[in-house]
């Protein structure tokens, strides 16, 4: 097949047009290399092979974007691609791939996922550990990081649900019980929840 011309589409990616009416795809960079650009014709062979990179190629560009919404666990990442029925070792390439241009770093997300959860969220230790757990997050990385926390957040996370809680709660009967049990089940440290508890007057 003679190629006629190329057509440029957006996001790095061109059309080849050929001489019997067909086109294909294609991402710039299999263009590049296969030095199409300088390349008169192509058997049924090498197009196979053109459209089967191609599709590793858009395969991985879509995992790319898919973390530039947000930084994605290795996990997160694995399982987003099956979602999409890719082939295991597809998959395998793609997160080497990714790993190695530094788009994917479980420390780098664990660090990241406590310092939003901390901000953000009313989560404490416990429950940010078991929500690294979920993303199959290394347990020496999760212990790294948890046991980094600045208590003082914590503590201050602590009293700032203790006063919510009071203020929304018009039956005041067994209160201390109630917020010990909350505050239990987002995961904050029993002893911490106890001692910031004695500061208030119940």
């Amino acid at each position: 097949m003679d190629i006629v011309k190329f057509v440029k589409k957006g996001n790095n990616n061109y059309q080849i047009v050929f001489d019997n009416g067909k086109s294909v795809n294609v991402s710039e960079d299999i263009i590049i290399k296969y030095n199409l650009l300088y390349k008169k014709q192509i058997d049924s062979d090498l197009l196979d092979k053109l459209i089967l990179e191609n599709e590793k190629y858009d395969i991985y560009n879509k995992c790319v974007k898919y973390i530039g919404v947000r930084l994605r666990s290795i996990n997160e990442m694995k399982e987003y691609m099956k979602r999409k029925n890719i082939d295991q070792e597809t998959i395998d390439n793609v997160i080497i791939r990714l790993i190695s241009n530094k788009l994917l770093n479980d420390e780098v997300f664990a660090k990241a996922f406590i310092n939003d959860k901390l901000n953000f969220t009313t989560m404490g230790p416990y429950r940010i550990e078991q929500e690294l757990k979920k993303h199959k997050i290394d347990n020496n990385i999760i212990k790294k990081y948890i046991m980094n926390i600045d208590m003082d957040t914590v503590n201050m996370k602590i009293n700032k649900q203790i006063n919510k809680i009071i203020k929304s709660t018009k039956n005041k009967n067994n209160l201390k019980n109630k917020i010990y049990s909350k505050l239990m089940s987002l995961g904050y440290p029993g002893d911490l929840i106890l001692d910031n508890l004695s500061k208030f007057d119940f």
